[in-house]
């Protein structure tokens, strides 16, 4: 038996090699052209830019403002996090920042949030405000929050998100430069440090590290970054103000703020040393229902916001960023998906080597991904994670891809969905 599969296995990779080498550069092309066109060169010349930007920005650092520190308010939604409030809090107080107010937002919990965070409270080391019943929703918490802030800077964070001692210092330092409206932190998923990690968490840190390091960076880099994470950001408190505060029609609240911020013609910064650690799903069930939430909220928001495409005015980075998003995240979803299925109605016999191949090209590309965002990275010991580079291929994205045509479709049927 294993004397058969493993000439099996022999006869497989020769008949592999063979119909490789035979495929003119016009074929090959012919055959790969969504993963060569979308993925291998965006991926590839993300990482030689980013890679290139980094070592000019070590031999000419930026300057910037050693002296900015305007107040700022630090809003911490929070429903129902007993199990995580006090490690927020204390974090929080931590920081080093020398400006700031804490405000706790507990909205309508039913278990022991406010009792835990009273103490603070009682002390004066923070506000604590507190709904008797649940807005329904973050955007709810968050304008209540607003409500008793006196910053003249908003920084939201998660109740299940710790920030490092320095973060809020750099997550205000791009915001010196009048040409930023808004920055992001680093937001990773809590390490070995901090807690247990199950494979999918490990997977979910891994995914963290190359969405910062490589995406926001570069988004950042090149004027078309669209997403201030609500896990931790920091926005002008006049400008959340003449915007109308945060919107209740969508339940991605942080990414349709972040549209309206653009709108007012400004770039976003992406502060990479401002890391801050949340706590991701540590189940399936959860991981999915926090992806369609993600997917469906990112669909509400374009749609939302779609008399941004065809009208002049706006910045046009930012135009070209909301029309890359729904061609690379929406259209080239389902394209790579027909791309799929016929495939193997034109030559049946050849498409495990059209599958294999993709699958090589694919790895070398996340290798080179993940290589690079290691070394972008504040924190070095990311690399470690590059071992779930085969798995992050076969399996993870695959099957989140699978997840987001799904939501897609439930937004199109208008299914009900809530936070």
């Amino acid at each position: 038996m294993a004397e058969s599969l493993s000439t099996a296995s022999t006869l497989f990779i020769e008949n592999f090699l063979r119909w490789l080498s035979s495929l003119s550069i016009y074929d090959f092309f012919l055959i790969f052209w969504p993963l060569i066109i979308i993925d291998f060169l965006r991926s590839v010349g993300k990482s030689i830019l980013l890679l290139s930007h980094a070592l000019l920005r070590k031999m000419k650092p930026l300057k910037t403002e050693p002296n900015f520190f305007p107040k700022i308010s630090l809003i911490i939604p929070a429903h129902n996090e007993e199990t995580m409030i006090v490690r927020a809090i204390e974090s929080a107080l931590e920081t080093n920042y020398p400006n700031k107010e804490i405000i706790v937002v507990d909205d309508g919990s039913t278990d022991r949030t406010y009792q835990l965070a009273q103490p603070y409270a009682r002390s004066q080391r923070i506000k604590l405000v507190h709904r008797d019943e649940a807005s329904g929703s973050k955007t709810g918490a968050l304008n209540y929050g607003l409500f008793f802030s006196t910053g003249e800077i908003i920084i939201t964070v998660d109740a299940d998100t710790l920030i490092e001692r320095n973060s809020l210092r750099e997550i205000v330092k791009p915001l010196s430069d009048p040409k930023y409206s808004a920055a992001s932190g680093n937001v990773r998923v809590l390490s070995e440090e901090h807690g247990a990690m199950n494979l999918l968490v490990r997977l979910q840190a891994y995914e963290y590290l190359i969405s910062m390091e490589l995406g926001r960076r570069f988004q950042a880099l090149v004027g078309t970054l669209l997403i201030i994470s609500g896990a931790f950001g920091a926005f002008f408190k006049k400008n959340v103000e003449s915007l109308g505060e945060y919107d209740r029609d969508t339940i991605t609240e942080d990414f349709d703020m972040t549209f309206k911020m653009r709108k007012l013609g400004k770039r976003l910064a992406f502060a990479e040393n401002a890391v801050a650690w949340t706590i991701a799903p540590e189940t399936w069930g959860d991981w999915r229902s926090q992806r369609i939430r993600w997917t469906r909220g990112q669909a509400e928001t374009l749609w939302k916001h779609r008399n941004l495409f065809g009208k002049r005015g706006f910045d046009l980075r930012f135009v070209i960023a909301t029309y890359d998003m729904v061609v690379i995240d929406v259209l080239l979803l389902v394209i790579r998906y027909i791309w799929l299925i016929f495939l193997p109605l034109l030559n049946l016999s050849t498409f495990p080597y059209v599958i294999l191949t993709s699958l090589i090209l694919y790895l070398l590309m996340e290798i080179t991904t993940i290589i690079t965002a290691g070394i972008l990275s504040p924190r070095k010991g990311d690399l470690k994670y590059i071992y779930l580079a085969p798995l992050m291929v076969v399996f993870y994205r695959p099957y989140y891809s699978l997840v987001r045509l799904w939501a897609y479709f439930g937004w199109l049927m208008k299914w009900e969905i809530r936070w």
